[in-house]
């Protein structure tokens, strides 16, 4: 019961957090007024997407992302990535520092691996100036993570479940023996 409420209450709390920093930081592939100049420098987010919203647990999917220098003068693009996890904690991840030039495109693609069964939230962010200034952002998307039961892959339980299968037939045997 506790497990559950702990999940509902991560559910809601993304979804609280992405209504109110989705407006704040505009949707993926956002028109450039959305994506903020640093002087004559100008880095745009056109595309993040994610191959898979829903994963079994161990298994992953395919982050891509493309960003365009649209300003006048070349620009350093950092990509970062946050996550939030099903508990709350949150990670960023450094994926690329490029320079661009005017008019140049950067694509880059990360796997993405799933572990802990929850909604995960994600969201990518390209700096520049060392993390000095924010360009853009996209939209958060959300990954959700199944685990999977008997018939999948094998988890905890089953793991336990054999393990227990395994000391009662060492008990059988032993008893056995002594009779």
């Amino acid at each position: 019961m506790g497990a559950r409420r702990s999940r509902r209450w991560g559910v809601i709390a993304l979804v609280v957090t992405a209504l109110l920093l989705g407006p704040a930081v505009g949707a993926v592939g956002a028109t450039q007024e959305s994506c903020q100049a640093n002087g004559n420098q100008q880095v745009c987010l056109t595309d993040a997407s994610l191959d898979a919203t829903t994963l079994a647990s161990g298994a992953s999917t395919q982050l891509s992302v493309t960003v365009e220098n649209v300003g006048d003068e070349r620009a350093t693009a950092i990509v970062v990535l946050n996550v939030a996890s099903p508990d709350n904690e949150t990670d960023s991840y450094e994926l690329r520092r490029q320079s661009l030039g005017p008019g140049e495109t950067l694509s880059l693609t990360q796997s993405v691996d799933a572990s802990t069964p929850g909604p995960h939230a994600m969201q990518v962010i390209v700096y520049g100036d060392g993390l000095g200034h924010r360009y853009d952002a996209s939209a958060a998307m959300t990954v959700t993570v199944e685990r999977q039961g008997l018939g999948g892959s094998f988890d905890t339980p089953e793991y336990a479940l054999a393990a227990l299968v395994g000391a009662v037939a060492v008990m059988g045997g032993i008893v056995y023996k002594r009779r």
